[in-house]
């Protein structure tokens, strides 16, 4: 009976491994066939020994640069650089590691990503001078950029930036982050064995347009997407603690519009009151940040959350026009 048992077992755990080698490679082929079918928008450009894709349309001066906010990346800004490219040559990009950018050897903390940024706009000969445009971390890493290179930045718009002093000031959030962490690692062991590649449509649409939403779909299962999340999460409050070493709080007259979101989008994790103190602190950093030049400006995104450049698109462009605009009178 029990050599009858272990033949049964035996012829299981065969079966169990003749399946998940059968789907290992059908995960990897299905990976290969996508990242085929959507290959870089833009160039890569060599930065020191590993690649970063930068993604640039239209004509004219200044330059926009668009800069995506944590664990976001070029396709981001699709409803916006369109419309940008017609007025203005306007640039996104993806930071080392997400999109179809190549993963950095160095930490990824706000000092290094900007001079990964300067160093790939100076060896694609992108030329200045430059708008900067910042969502949530990106918001945070324009200002580092133009407080390095001040005679390259002529304008700034800040969408929904985040503030250094947010790790002080809600510590609540890091107890947020760390319940994600799990979550964002399951979902990397996925995409690494190739079921995200073989069942993609699993993955959410943010709010891209059809096309952009298939490029995001074969990036997160094709890419260690999930990887380089968790390493800027990780890193956040390292990156935090190094611009407020730097005591960013003045761009001069810079001309600087502020875009604030007009809601909160509540953390599931927290309590009603938590996300109440969140959602005030917020308002309080937005109304700092555009107090940081004698030249600025706030707009309140009545119908948007996080997201101003997918939710009210039109918000983001009209001010990137109206920056541009006033820098060329």
């Amino acid at each position: 009976m029990k050599t009858k048992i272990f033949r049964i077992i035996s012829i299981v755990m065969v079966i169990v491994l003749i399946l998940a080698v059968g789907m290992f490679i059908a995960g990897g082929v299905a990976k290969s066939n996508l990242a085929k079918k959507y290959p870089a928008p833009g160039q890569l450009v060599d930065v020191g020994g590993y690649k970063m894709h930068i993604n640039c349309t239209g004509q004219g001066s200044p330059t926009v640069i668009l800069e995506a906010g944590m664990g976001n990346y070029s396709l981001f800004w699709a409803y916006v650089q369109p419309d940008v490219a017609k007025y203005t040559r306007v640039c996104s990009y993806d930071r080392a590691g997400y999109g179809w950018s190549e993963p950095s050897p160095h930490p990824r903390t706000a000092t290094t990503m900007v001079e990964e940024l300067h160093t790939l706009l100076v060896n694609a000969n992108i030329q200045g001078p430059y708008v900067l445009v910042g969502h949530s971390l990106g918001g945070m890493l324009v200002r580092v950029y133009a407080n390095n290179y001040p005679d390259e930045v002529v304008g700034m718009v800040l969408v929904d930036s985040y503030h250094e002093e947010r790790p002080i000031r809600l510590p609540i959030l890091a107890k947020a982050n760390q319940e994600a962490v799990g979550q964002f690692r399951m979902f990397d062991l996925l995409s690494s064995i190739g079921l995200m590649a073989l069942a993609r449509q699993t993955i959410p649409n943010p709010g891209l347009p059809d096309e952009a939403y298939a490029q995001l779909q074969a990036i997160t299962a094709t890419t260690g997407y999930f990887e380089m999340f968790l390493a800027e999460l990780n890193t956040v409050e390292e990156s935090s603690a190094e611009v407020r070493a730097l005591n960013l709080t003045s761009l001069g007259n810079m001309p600087l519009i502020v875009l604030s979101a007009g809601h909160g989008d509540a953390i599931a994790s927290l309590s009603d009151a938590e996300n109440q103190q969140i959602w005030k602190e917020l308002q309080v950093e937005q109304s700092e940040l555009a107090a940081f030049s004698l030249d600025s400006e706030q707009v309140i995104a009545e119908q948007s959350g996080h997201f101003i450049q997918l939710d009210q698109p039109d918000l983001v462009i009209d001010a990137i026009r109206e920056m541009v605009d006033a820098i060329r009178k």
